[in-house]
């Protein structure tokens, strides 16, 4: 059995915080969803957050942590914080990956790399949003092999 980052007690909001920040990202920032995530990737909070670290997992909300992706690659916020979100197919990418990233323990970086791009995961918003997550696992499991 794989020894997840942190307590599954903190999965619901983890995955929360990572909907939100991929749908303020896209929403809030007008980026489009590679260019936010790939700034995630660069930020090192992709690298904290998958290790569990309490501050990127619960510790600021979604829109923070959006905030703070842009803080860490711009050096300036582009936008206000309303602190508003949008349950959109961004945000659906966002919920499933961070589902993934802790069940599976493996990086946001090989995840995207490796095959399961974030605008490929949000391309499968509309077969997928009303699945189980077990059925995103899965389908997910399949490309990365």
């Amino acid at each position: 059995m794989m020894t997840v980052a942190y307590n599954e007690t903190y999965l619901p909001s983890a995955m929360h915080n990572l909907a939100t920040m991929m749908d303020c990202g896209v929403n809030k920032y007008g980026l489009t969803a590679y260019q936010f995530f790939s700034l995630f990737l660069k930020s090192g909070i992709a690298k904290q957050f998958a290790k569990g670290n309490p501050r990127y997992v619960v510790g600021i909300s979604g829109v923070e942590l959006a905030d703070a992706v842009i803080e860490r690659t711009n050096g300036t916020l582009l936008a206000s914080n309303d602190g508003s979100y949008s349950e959109t197919p961004e945000f659906w990418a966002g919920w499933v990956l961070a589902y993934y990233q802790w069940k599976t323990g493996k990086s946001f970086y090989s995840i995207q790399h490796n095959g399961l791009g974030i605008t490929k995961i949000v391309a499968m918003y509309h077969p997928l949003h009303e699945a189980d997550l077990e059925k995103f696992v899965s389908v997910a499991d399949e490309i990365l092999q």
